[in-house]
């Protein structure tokens, strides 16, 4: 085909696509300002991504409009702040009603019970009703794990559906429902549901209604419903048991080597006071976020919702730029590593305080599970052994290998008492996580 001039007017195609519809669903705010707009869009964006619930903004910003003088910064108004509106009557009286009526109350709290005030408001209304209280993976932390009233982490699946049998009333404490597996809802009692204000294109449902509902500032919430308060009929010893039930459907057999409950028992004995972990996706997650324990909100980092792999790298160099001197672990599969192994380097020359403690098994595990309780062929999920420590030497980081023959101990405490970012490559087997998977999932 001979070639052709483009015609006049003519705008060409290349790299240029509509970033806005790309990014609308996972976004509060857009912005796309002209060369020479000045900083109001900007703060704009800021302070939709601060309301609450808090949440992701959009600038798509050209070069032109990032390089083209801008008229000077004027002073930000200060938004007018108002006072807080009190909850609607008849719902605080609905909230009321149901606790009040319910023996056994059971908190499940979310993303949205991360922040100080929030926690506190948890803490706080969980001592009044003297209740168990399960955490989803984002919101680890929002009550200590050694509370004698958390019991462990809440994602939809069977084996923590099971500590709701006893309970006669569920309160969901900022709760976003992308954080629930899909499936059935396991719970039929009644439901009573603390929220922050949903974001103006957030249309997820609860997957049960709740029979009332509070929606305003969590901490506020809580405390109308702990004025009224009485202790629930829950004793020490059953929300004890509650915790031991889940804690034993972590319990990893039926492998003959290094299981990865190893592996986060080995890190808890040799990590440093006060150390942050950031969990990626995958088979591992399940006794890193069941064995950990938290006693703040963001003492653990975890991807949900969408679950994406190749987060706790980047995750771990964003949290050790926050705070240089909290050490840092990512826990992360072979797998999930490897869509982000170039950031080792980004680490190095950054000099973050990073161990990346990495789980072995020379296969996508989880993936491999479903194939095979789906009597399907292991396709597309295996692949052979890889020396991680190897590469993230020559990327710039200390790094070690650990056979499954071999006791973690050593290479762990080099790894935490040096500068610098440092890998141990830990081989698991794969084997053992299909009884876990079985206990936790169903």
């Amino acid at each position: 085909m001979p070639w052709r001039r483009r015609p006049p007017g003519h705008h060409a195609l290349h790299q240029r696509f509509d970033q806005r519809a790309l990014f609308a669903p996972l976004v509060k705010a857009y912005a796309n300002p002209a060369p020479g707009d000045g900083q109001e869009g900007v703060d704009a964006l800021l302070d939709a991504a601060s309301a609450p619930p808090a949440g992701p903004v959009h600038l798509d910003l050209t070069s032109a409009a990032a390089t083209a003088p801008a008229p000077p910064a004027r002073g930000r108004p200060q938004r007018a702040k108002t006072a807080d509106e009190a909850f609607d009557l008849v719902a605080l009286a609905e909230a009321r009603a149901l606790i009040t009526g319910a023996a056994r109350p059971l908190i499940v709290a979310g993303l949205e019970a991360r922040s100080d005030a929030a926690s506190a408001a948890l803490r706080s209304l969980a001592q009044a009703l003297g209740c168990p209280v399960m955490t989803t993976y984002k919101a680890k932390g929002a009550i200590a794990d050694t509370d004698p009233l958390a019991v462990g982490c809440f994602t939809g699946a069977s084996s923590d559906s099971r500590c709701l049998e006893k309970a006669d009333l569920l309160i969901l404490f900022g709760l976003d429902p992308i954080e629930l597996l899909p499936g059935p809802w396991r719970f039929e009692g009644p439901i009573l549901a603390l929220a922050a204000p949903l974001a103006p294109h957030d249309d997820h449902a609860y997957p049960a209604a709740p029979a009332a509902a509070l929606t305003g500032a969590l901490d506020r919430a809580a405390a109308a419903l702990v004025e009224e308060a009485e202790p629930a009929g829950w004793s020490e010893p059953e929300i004890a048991a509650l915790r031991s039930r889940l804690r034993a459907g972590l319990a990893m057999t039926g492998g003959s080597g290094r299981t990865a409950e190893d592996v986060v028992t080995a890190v808890r004995g040799a990590a440093p006071a006060g150390a942050r972990i950031t969990v990626d996706s995958g088979a591992h997650m399940f006794a890193a976020m069941g064995l950990w324990p938290a006693d703040e909100p963001g003492d653990v980092l975890k991807s949900n919702g969408l679950s994406t792999m190749g987060f706790a790298l980047p995750a771990a160099i964003a949290a050790a730029l926050e705070e240089p001197e909290r050490p840092v672990i990512a826990m992360t599969g072979d797998g999930g590593l490897h869509m982000c192994l170039a950031e080792l380097a980004t680490a190095a020359r950054l000099g973050c305080r990073i161990v990346v403690v990495v789980f072995n098994d020379s296969r996508l595990s989880l993936i491999d599970i479903k194939q095979q309780r789906q009597q399907r062929e292991s396709r597309g999920v295996r692949f052979g052994a890889m020396d991680h420590a190897a590469i993230a030497r020559g990327l710039g980081c200390r790094g070690w290998r650990v056979d499954a023959s071999a006791p973690l101990a050593q290479a762990l405490a080099h790894a935490f008492a040096g500068e610098g970012p440092a890998l141990v490559d830990a081989t698991v087997d794969p084997d053992a996580y299909n009884a876990q998977y079985e206990a936790l999932r169903g």
